[in-house]
C-alpha cells in the first residue's frame, strides 16, 4: 500500500484499519456512501483520509473532508 523502507509508510500499514479499506473502498465505488465504525486508535483518522484522497494507496487524488466530534 505504501512505499517499502519508509518508516512512517511502514507505521501506517500496521494499522488495524489497514484490512477495512478495501472493503470500504468497493463500498464506495458500488454504492457511493459507507459507514466505518471501529474502536479507538484503529487508525480511521490516521489512515482512512489519506487513502481516500489518494495519498496513500495509488487511487486517485480527491477531496476529502474529515469531521470529527473532537
Amino acid at each position: 500500500m505504501t512505499t517499502p523502507g519508509d518508516p512512517r509508510a511502514e507505521a501506517l500499514d500496521r494499522l488495524p484499519v489497514r484490512e477495512a479499506v478495501p472493503a470500504l473502498l468497493r463500498a464506495l465505488d458500488d454504492r457511493g456512501v459507507a459507514v466505518l465504525c471501529a474502536p479507538p486508535g484503529t487508525g480511521k483518522t490516521t489512515l482512512v483520509p489519506l487513502v481516500l484522497a489518494g495519498l496513500v494507496g495509488g487511487g486517485p487524488v480527491r477531496r476529502v473532508l474529515v469531521a470529527e466530534p473532537r
